[in-house]
């Protein structure tokens, strides 16, 4: 089953910065070069948090697919959830 409170988003300089100030937290410092191509935005606890190989690798294992989405499209993905036009 695909958690859907979670959100897989590609990792590029701006979208770490933007998160914390639309009231993200970052408590594990993720820094706007972050190595790693993907991280995750939990939308419940709005907290962002780095990922790797092994727990990506281990959620496909499980039939998990996220669907990994770039700054623009995780923008209109809060929006609507926001707006109350998608819920989690």
């Amino acid at each position: 089953m695909i958690n859907h409170t979670q959100l897989v988003v590609s990792t590029d300089k701006t979208t770490i910065d933007w998160l914390v100030s639309q009231g993200y937290a970052n408590p594990h410092n993720l820094p706007n070069d972050y190595r790693f191509s993907v991280f995750v935005v939990d939308l419940m606890r709005k907290e962002i948090y780095g990922t790797n190989t092994t727990c990506m690798a281990a959620s496909c294992s499980c039939g998990n697919r996220p669907i990994v989405l770039c700054f623009e499209k995780l923008k209109e993905k809060l929006m609507l959830i926001k707006n109350n036009f998608v819920s989690f």
